[in-house]
């Protein structure tokens, strides 16, 4: 009785394993490259294009005061011994309106610029991820992965291409 008992025991936990295997290879997992497809994106460019259009003439202007301190910087390293007292001490005062100028436009613009980019490439993480969804559906993947939490997986793991393709075909 108890041999019948151990071989059920037996039977029931390699059961159990068999079953546990037959799952985990029912398990459909793929993996994409986010900043990869990104990459690959019309709307990637044109985030670029945007925030250059938005902030142009302010971005020259900041550079403009940067290159006229630098001038100036260079001017009184320069021409300082041969200049008279008043006019390094005009410079001098120049260089440092010049420099506060500065420091009130760049600071704001550096953040407002860092903040449109952050909102621009939030809507194309949000259009990658909507399209890693219906490709996910339509392949019936039941994990997919960003390429850099695998330490390792096989390229035909890899769904991107064909997110990339779910995205450029307006799918």
């Amino acid at each position: 009785m108890k041999n019948v008992m151990m071989k059920t025991a037996a039977s029931l936990v390699f059961g159990v394993f068999l079953m546990g295997a037959a799952a985990a290879n029912s398990v459909k997992i793929a993996f994409v490259d986010v900043q990869a497809i990104a990459s690959q994106l019309p709307q990637a460019q044109q985030v670029q294009e945007t925030i250059m259009t938005e902030f142009g003439e302010r971005i020259e202007a900041v550079g403009q005061l940067e290159r006229d301190i630098n001038f100036n910087v260079e001017k009184i390293r320069r021409d300082g011994p041969t200049m008279s007292e008043a006019q390094q001490q005009e410079l001098a005062e120049k260089i440092q309106q010049q420099q506060r100028q500065y420091e009130e436009l760049a600071r704001p613009l550096d953040e407002q610029v860092r903040q449109r980019q952050a909102e621009e490439r939030n809507k194309i993480l949000a259009l990658i991820k909507n399209a890693i969804d219906q490709v996910a559906a339509q392949g019936d993947y039941d994990i997919v992965l960003n390429s850099g939490a695998a330490v390792y997986a096989k390229d035909s793991y890899d769904i991107s291409e064909r997110v990339v393709r779910q995205l450029t075909s307006g799918n």
